[in-house]
């Protein structure tokens, strides 16, 4: 197997619902604002209103489960999901309430993704598996996706 640019991504998070500790771990939910999305093969933006259903154990280790609807420029819809893993760190979470961010492998951030369309323009997607890192700018949550290919 091999890896493939797929494209970039920026989201913005609008929103945060912290319920706690439960009996699975911290559990945050991130509500989903717009941004963008950039490749070779596909573009457009991305809607607001998806989530990120986050939770975290005692050792900062999150688990991910994503969830967002995508619009390319030619006006197909596109869902996207993904789960992954994510470490908090005290020092890049300071570095992000300042307003800064940090950059791709700072901390362990990936993802594995999957898609699911209607439009035959874009069919391709879903059999397409792909794998991102993940990043934080201070404002947004920024990815490099990957294709999974033969």
């Amino acid at each position: 197997m091999k890896l493939k640019p797929l494209f970039e991504f920026d989201s913005d998070i609008s929103d945060r619902q912290e319920l706690g500790d439960t009996p699975f771990g911290k559990r945050i939910i991130y509500v989903v604002g717009g941004g963008r999305f950039w490749g070779e093969r596909v573009n457009g933006q991305a809607l607001p209103g998806g989530g990120d259903w986050v939770i975290t154990n005692e050792n900062g280790l999150a688990k991910l489960d994503v969830r967002k609807t995508l619009k390319t420029d030619d006006g197909a819809l596109i869902y996207i999901t993904y789960t992954g893993l994510y470490q908090f760190k005290k020092e890049l979470s300071e570095k992000i309430e300042a307003g800064q961010g940090y950059e791709f492998g700072e901390t362990l951030f990936k993802v594995q993704m999957r898609f699911e369309t209607g439009d035959e323009r874009y069919a391709w997607l879903n059999t397409t598996l792909a794998v991102a890192e993940g990043k934080e700018t201070g404002t947004k949550v920024q990815y490099r996706a990957f294709e999974i290919v033969s």
